[in-house]
């Protein structure tokens, strides 16, 4: 669980502001001091609740507009290890293990071609063993937005600096 401090941190880190000093801004919205926000940064991360700080790029705006999600249909007493193994691919974007339906293996990559990525993700498959699998490409995207803490859920204004 999370303190009020990390909480209000982490609300305001999410979207870090474009200056020169953006933790001393957030310490000031926040009351606090700069060396307590980045105190609070390094426990979360520490925590693996922040897994980094770093740009979110929208990949069809940069010209990665094949992006298919393989299913694979895996063993249950193989799952861990399969899964392990396509997480470890460096072009993987997201890895899931999922019941419900016969495909139970997940995961994700970004390519510029349709060719492109079936080449990548044959390759990934094979080496894993004789699974059965299904590409999956988007015809269209409806809507993309990434997990944010909102800043109206947090009403309750945490004055942390008090």
């Amino acid at each position: 669980m999370l303190s009020d401090k990390e909480r209000a941190v982490l609300t305001e880190v999410q979207r870090l502001p474009l200056t020169q000093k953006p933790f001393m801004e957030i310490a000031n919205r926040l009351n606090i001091n700069e060396e307590e926000v980045l105190k609070v940064c390094n426990n979360l991360l520490e925590k693996g609740v922040i897994r980094r700080f770093g740009p979110s790029i929208s990949h069809r705006k940069v010209g990665f507009n094949a992006n298919p999600l393989t299913v694979v249909k895996v063993p249950e007493d193989k799952i861990n290890e399969v899964g392990l193994a396509i997480a470890e691919e460096p072009d993987v974007t997201h890895c899931y293990a999922r019941s419900g339906w016969e495909y139970n293996l997940f995961f994700m990559i970004h390519s510029r071609t349709r060719e492109e990525s079936l080449q990548r993700l044959k390759s990934i498959v094979i080496r894993l063993g004789d699974f059965d699998y299904r590409f999956l490409f988007s015809l269209r995207e409806f809507k993309k937005k990434p997990f944010e803490i909102s800043r109206e859920k947090e009403k309750k204004q945490i004055e942390v600096g008090k």
